[in-house]
């Protein structure tokens, strides 16, 4: 067999890697419980990675035994394949192979068990220390899933911090369906705590870790210390558009702050493929959003995770009280985008992560073996998510309710290509099942008529609704859909109050709100630089 076919680490990769596995210092056991029976593709995967991670760092040594072995006996392991990290002192257990996004996640678990040091703010540390009882951290997971990653480090943090009372296990939904079927976990990422749900998607550290201490659902509370701290501007929302702006706010002098609640990159960090991005003939999204992110980095800080819940304007200056901090500052840039658009249709809220998703890349994987999903909606996100599904290996359907696609015609096309087949004029009037979604009632838009179709699973990508709660706050106009209405430098009818990006409606291209982002940033710094009394109306 050819050597160079067996390498598993890209050479590129490798001198990374090295660079970042010299910062261990003590040596780490990985046990890899493995078989040649049960997932046996992903079973060869994790010894591939431990062997060539070992290869790269003395202080990485996997041991390998089977699953009738005495050690996996010891540490009542059943299923293949299972990683434990440092299992004499940590209680870290990956149930299923760390592919895709997981394996970043996978290489920060080892540095953290080596060091001794996780990334958990000091006042995380403080808080877990005051937990009494033992805990259980689950967390279902998938490959593809770009939330996923920051919410298992949490709960290897917290697995470390308290390694005397926490336990911490990552499963793979695909690679362990029974226990995604037993847990009703499929919209990943899933926590629980003592086998109790706690929360579906990335949650904010402060969050998560009450919910370790409680072991239930927290709601986020706004910071309540003493002391604001100055801002010229701060940017809510760390898309396209929030990006681009604290790039070119920072470098035109402006001291900004972006803040985003969820995954860095918005919507575009769950869309599989991008193609239309100058530059880039075809990049995943979320690669995109990472070097975006990057570049941002550079110049500002984001503070992942951070809400805000309160916001008030006093004066010439606008008081931002977050999760974490209160802000006092001259401009506010919000750039919080949009979220998917519900059906509203009965059973829709009841099977959401159980069957019905609004997330592809998220979601889809678990469906990678031939199932049978509707993708709803014609337009480009209906086309892309359905280009995805059907390149995993799931068995597609588009349902759209006119005769007419909305989407590009390069994607219309592909769909062609990919013989992906669309049921027209039909829209969702029901979905149905019991613990998870099992068929579609589908009413044809023409003659009302309605017929039962079964499915595994359902996507649903008919737009999106702006995140504007914010802006109501502040006496924001928006258009009868809600979206802020902004004059052509992105000033909205509120001084100090900015807009841009999908939450200003129009084209949602990434082009667009990287452009927007920009314009605002300049037309933020010709304010404050020589405020004038003139503003949008």
């Amino acid at each position: 067999m050819n050597a160079k076919k067996d390498k598993f680490i890209p050479e590129g990769s490798k001198k990374l890697l090295q660079k970042e596995l010299d910062h261990m210092e003590k040596p780490v056991t990985v046990v890899a419980v493995l078989s040649d029976d049960q997932n046996k593709p992903f079973n060869e995967f994790c010894r591939k990675l431990l062997e060539e991670l070992a290869s790269l760092s003395d202080k990485i040594r996997p041991v390998f035994v089977k699953p009738d072995s005495d050690l996996a006996k010891k540490y009542h392991v059943t299923r293949t394949p299972t990683i434990l990290i440092e299992p004499e002192r940590y209680a870290i257990r990956l149930t299923g192979a760390p592919a895709g996004e997981e394996a970043r996640t996978f290489l920060i678990a080892l540095l953290m068990a080596s060091t001794g040091k996780t990334v958990l703010s000091d006042a995380s540390k403080k808080r877990l220390s005051e937990l009494k009882e033992n805990r259980n951290i689950k967390v279902f997971v998938s490959p593809t899933c770009p939330y996923c990653p920051l919410q298992v480090i949490l709960a290897i943090c917290a697995a470390i911090e308290r390694e005397d009372l926490i336990s911490t296990e990552i499963i793979e939904i695909y690679e362990n369906k029974d226990l995604a079927t037993e847990f009703n976990a499929f919209s990943v990422p899933e926590t629980f705590v003592d086998d109790q749900p706690v929360g579906t998607g990335l949650q904010p550290e402060e969050v998560f870790v009450e919910e370790v201490l409680t072991a239930a659902p927290v709601k986020i509370k706004p910071f309540e210390g003493s002391g604001m701290i100055e801002k010229d501007l701060v940017i809510i929302g760390a898309g396209p558009a929030g990006l681009t702006a604290a790039i070119y706010a920072e470098r035109s002098g402006l001291h900004s702050v972006v803040i985003e609640k969820g995954n860095i990159g918005g919507q575009v960090a769950i869309t599989p493929l991008v193609e239309n991005y100058p530059g880039f003939t075809r990049i995943g999204g979320k690669t995109l959003m990472d070097m975006m992110a990057q570049q941002a980095i550079q110049y500002t800080d984001i503070h992942q995770g951070e809400e805000v819940l309160d916001l008030e304007r006093k004066g010439e200056f606008i008081e931002i009280r977050t999760n974490r901090a209160a802000y006092t500052v001259k401009a506010l840039l919000i750039a919080a985008g949009a979220e998917s658009r519900k059906l509203d249709v009965p059973g829709e809220k009841e099977f959401q992560g159980r069957g019905v998703s609004y997330c592809a890349s998220c979601d889809g994987y678990f469906f990678k073996d031939g199932k049978k999903v509707f993708v709803i909606g014609g337009g480009n996100t209906a086309a892309t998510e359905a280009l995805y599904l059907k390149n995993i290996g799931v068995n597609v359907t588009v349902v759209h309710r006119r005769d007419k696609l909305r989407a590009e015609k390069f994607l219309q096309d592909s769909l062609a290509a990919n013989n992906i087949p669309i049921i027209w004029n039909s829209a969702v009037h029901e979905i149905r099942g019991d613990k998870f979604a099992k068929e579609v009632v589908l009413e044809d838009t023409h003659n009302g008529s309605r017929r039962i179709v079964p499915i595994d699973g359902l996507f649903i990508a008919i737009g999106y609704v702006p995140n504007n709660d914010l802006a109501k706050k502040l006496g924001v106009k928006m258009d009868e859909e809600g979206y802020i209405k902004v004059d052509k430098a992105y000033r909205t009818n509120v001084p100090g109050v900015y807009a841009a990006g999908d939450i200003t409606g129009g084209f949602k291209q990434i082009v667009t709100a990287v452009g927007q982002g920009a314009t605002a940033a300049s037309t933020i710094f010709d304010d404050l630089s020589a405020p004038s009394e003139k503003w949008y109306s």
